[in-house]
C-alpha cells in the first residue's frame, strides 16, 4: 500500500477552495444606519483575498521528496489600517491550518483515484503517520501565496501582493493579519471593546465561493443580515454565535453592527446545514493589532469620505460634493466616493442644498426684521418729532408781535440749540422756550430799556 501511495502522491497537483463560513456580531447603542448608508459606509474596505498553498511532501525519517500538493483558496478580508493591514481570517493563511488543509486535499484526491482501497479519512491518518509536509527546504512551512484585491477600486483589478505579519489558527483565535503596499487606504471602523449581547443585529460581509462559480465575476460581496445568538468559547478562546446565513469564501470577511462597525470577522460554520456559523470577535483582532503596533485611527480619506456622507444624509449637497471631490483627489481609485459624488450632484441639481436653503431663509428674515425695526423706528422718529414740536410751540400771546423784542442776543441761539442759528432779518417766527428759562411778557408799567447799538438798525 506504501507503494501505490507513493505513486500516487509523485507530482499530484491539487486545486481546491478554502473551507470558508463565516458570522457577525455587534454592539447597538446608536441609532442605525440606512441600509443604504451601512454598505458604502463598510464598502470601500471590503476585500478580496487569494492563497496560493504549495506543500513538498516528504517520507518521515528518510526526508525523501516524494512530490508536491499545491492549493488555491479565496476568501475575504477588510482593510483595517490606511497604510495597508488587511485582516482576515487565520485560516485562510496561517501555516499550520494550510498544512491540514494540503493534507486532507491531498488524502480526498487518492481516495478518489483509481485503485484506492480506502477513506479519504484513512488515507489521512496514512499520511499523517508516514509524510511531512511542509516548504522547499525539509523543516520550512508550506509555501504560501497571498494576493489582496480592493474590492471598492475601479479601474482594472487591482491585485496587491500580501506578506503575512501574523496569524493564529483557527483553534487559538481565527485571525490574521496581512500587509499590503499603499497609502491612504480606505479603512474599516472597529467597535468598542466588548462581546456584543445575544439579539443584536449584525451583518456579516464576504464573497461566497459558490456564487463566484455560477454568477459572473463581480466585485461586490454579499452582505448576509442576522443577530447574535450566544458567545461560546473553545478551549477557552471566544467565538460569536450569529445566525446570519455564510459560505465558503466569506471568511475573514467583516460582521459590522448597525452602525457599521466591525465587531468580528467571519470564522467557521459547524454542520452540513450551516446552522451553527461563529466569528472570531473584534476583541481578539484588537489583541493582534496592539500586538504588532498597528494604529487604527482614520486618515484624510476616510474622514472626509465620511464627512460627505454626512452632509449628504443632511441634504448639504454642496458640502458633499466638495468632500466626495476631495476623496477623489486623494484616491483617484475610491469607486464608492466617485459614485457617492454622482449622487450628490444629481441631488444639488435636483433640489439644492439645504445649508444654502437655509441662509436664505435667514437673510430674508434677518431683512424682514431689519426693514420692521426700520420702520418701526422711522415710526418712532416720526412721534417723537411730532410731540417735540408740540412742545417748542409758543401759545399766541407768550411774547409781543411787535415792539421790542427783549433782551435775547443777537447773534443767535447758544450752539448745539436744536433749533439751530437765530435768523438776523425779518420778523420773528414763534419758537421754543430757550434753556435759560421762559422770559415773561412785559407789563406796560416795566417795559425793558433796550440800549441799541449801530448793528441793531
Amino acid at each position: 500500500m506504501k507503494r501505490a501511495l507513493t505513486t500516487l502522491l509523485t507530482g499530484v497537483v491539487v486545486g481546491s477552495t478554502l473551507l470558508v463560513t463565516a458570522g457577525p456580531a455587534a454592539a447597538q447603542t446608536e441609532p442605525a444606519l440606512p441600509r443604504e448608508r451601512l454598505v458604502a459606509e463598510v464598502a470601500p474596505a471590503v476585500t478580496y483575498v487569494q492563497t496560493r498553498a504549495t506543500g513538498w511532501v516528504r517520507e518521515k525519517g528518510t526526508g525523501r521528496e516524494i512530490g508536491t500538493v499545491r492549493l488555491t483558496g479565496t476568501c475575504s478580508g477588510v482593510l483595517v489600517s490606511n497604510d495597508g493591514h488587511v485582516a482576515t481570517a487565520g485560516h485562510c493563511v496561517d501555516a499550520a491550518d494550510l498544512t491540514d488543509a494540503l493534507r486532507r486535499r491531498l488524502a480526498g484526491d487518492v481516495a478518489t483515484s483509481p485503485g484506492a482501497t480506502g477513506t479519504a479519512a484513512q488515507y489521512e491518518a496514512f499520511i499523517l503517520a508516514r509524510y511531512d509536509i511542509g516548504g522547499p527546504a525539509p523543516g520550512s512551512p508550506v509555501q504560501r501565496d497571498v494576493t489582496v484585491v480592493r474590492a471598492d477600486a475601479s479601474g482594472p483589478e487591482q491585485r496587491l501582493e500580501a506578506r503575512v505579519v501574523d496569524s493564529l489558527p483557527n483553534e487559538r483565535g481565527d485571525v490574521a493579519l496581512l500587509d499590503v503596499d499603499g497609502e491612504n487606504l480606505p479603512a474599516a471602523v472597529l467597535a468598542p471593546a466588548g462581546d456584543p449581547t445575544p439579539g443584536t443585529p449584525v451583518t456579516a460581509v464576504g464573497y461566497p465561493a459558490d456564487r463566484d462559480r455560477v454568477m459572473d465575476p463581480s466585485r461586490d460581496p454579499s452582505w448576509k443580515d442576522g443577530t447574535v445568538s450566544s458567545v461560546q468559547t473553545r478551549d477557552g478562546v471566544p467565538f460569536v454565535e450569529v445566525t446570519a446565513d455564510m459560505a465558503p469564501g466569506m471568511s475573514g470577511g467583516p460582521a459590522v453592527d448597525a452602525r457599521g462597525r466591525v465587531v468580528g470577522l467571519n470564522s467557521m460554520g459547524i454542520g452540513d446545514s450551516g446552522a451553527f456559523n461563529f466569528l472570531a470577535p473584534t476583541a481578539t483582532l484588537r489583541s493582534m493589532l496592539e500586538r504588532n503596533g498597528v494604529r487604527t485611527e482614520p486618515g484624510p480619506v476616510d474622514l472626509r469620505y465620511r464627512a460627505g456622507l454626512d452632509a449628504l444624509a443632511a441634504g448639504e449637497n454642496a458640502d458633499a460634493m466638495v468632500a466626495f471631490a476631495d476623496v477623489t483627489r486623494l484616491r483617484p481609485d475610491h469607486a464608492q466616493a466617485a459614485k457617492q459624488l454622482t449622487a450628490a450632484q444629481q441631488a444639488y441639481a435636483a433640489d439644492g442644498d439645504a445649508g444654502e436653503r437655509r441662509t436664505r431663509t435667514l437673510l430674508l428674515v434677518g431683512g424682514g426684521v431689519g426693514l420692521l425695526v426700520l420702520l418701526s423706528g422711522g415710526a418712532l422718529t416720526t412721534v417723537l418729532l411730532v410731540r417735540r414740536s408740540r412742545r417748542r410751540t409758543v401759545p399766541t400771546g407768550a411774547f409781543p408781535t411787535t415792539g421790542p423784542v427783549g433782551s435775547f442776543p443777537p447773534a443767535g441761539f447758544p450752539a448745539g440749540h436744536p433749533s439751530g442759528p437765530f435768523p438776523t432779518a425779518g420778523p420773528v417766527a414763534p419758537f421754543a422756550t430757550p434753556p435759560w428759562g421762559t422770559v415773561p411778557a412785559p407789563r406796560p408799567e416795566e417795559s425793558p430799556v433796550v440800549q441799541r447799538t449801530p448793528e441793531d438798525r
